[in-house]
């Protein structure tokens, strides 16, 4: 299967409307593509929708863009309830919720229904993507692209790839991150919680160490500790 170049990236689809699915789509139809994003749901597809158009009017109000501009975004965002507007799309974002079967289940209808250009990513930050790769029939087409929320105000997207993914799918991403207005970071391994939230992790836990009772005194000062507690030799 042939992966596009990043000048033949015309037509996005998101998968799922929720607060992160929905921003992703507007951070693309702002960045000039015409954008689908499919959801089961009709009822969340309105509420996107409107959303969406309230947070462009928004900018507007605020000087942040003019109304033209948010016009022709808007004009470029189209809501489905089907996987049909797949069919002709050349990069997929799926996010969905974080269930591991129910990722499954769409990168298998995403590998069926998808041309076989078409580069498939989930935004997922907690399942990498080799365990949704191998249900998509083209592994090497598959990656994270995982947006931070709220998605149209955080720079930061991390790009994982799996043991498939190929490079040429790795700087497709990559470049499409940087076309959004994004600051990509490549990730060329899998590893529980990618970067961010590791970090996130660690910082935490040391800085909830000691309201925990958690803080470990430095070994030099427990050793000074236990020799002034400790009787001299030999004494009763």
């Amino acid at each position: 299967m042939s992966t596009p170049s990043i000048e033949n990236i015309r037509h996005i689809l998101v998968v799922g409307s929720g607060a992160m699915g929905s921003q992703i789509g507007l951070v693309a139809a702002l960045a000039g593509y015409r954008v689908t994003i499919q959801d089961i749901s009709a009822e969340m597809l309105a509420a996107a929708k409107s959303q969406l158009a309230s947070r462009l009017q928004a900018n507007v109000a605020k000087g942040k863009a003019s109304a033209a501009d948010a016009d022709a975004a808007l004009a470029r965002l189209s809501f489905r309830t089907d996987l049909a507007a797949v069919a002709d799309a050349d990069f997929v974002i799926e996010a969905a919720t974080e269930r591991l079967d129910i990722k499954q289940e769409i990168f298998a209808r995403l590998g069926e229904l998808a041309p076989p250009h078409a580069i498939l990513a989930t935004n997922s930050s907690t399942l990498g993507s080799s365990k949704v790769a191998a249900a998509s029939g083209r592994p090497t087409q598959v990656c994270n692209m995982h947006f931070f929320n709220p998605a149209l105000v955080m720079k930061c997207v991390e790009v994982v790839r799996n043991e498939a993914t190929s490079q040429t799918t790795v700087d497709t991403t990559m470049e499409l991150a940087r076309r959004f207005g994004k600051e990509p970071v490549l990730i060329n391994r899998e590893v529980p919680g990618f970067v961010a939230n590791r970090l996130m992790g660690a910082i935490q836990k040391e800085a909830l160490g000691p309201a925990r009772g958690r803080h470990r005194q430095p070994r030099g000062h427990r050793l000074h500790r236990q020799n002034r507690a400790r009787p001299p030799h030999g004494a009763v």
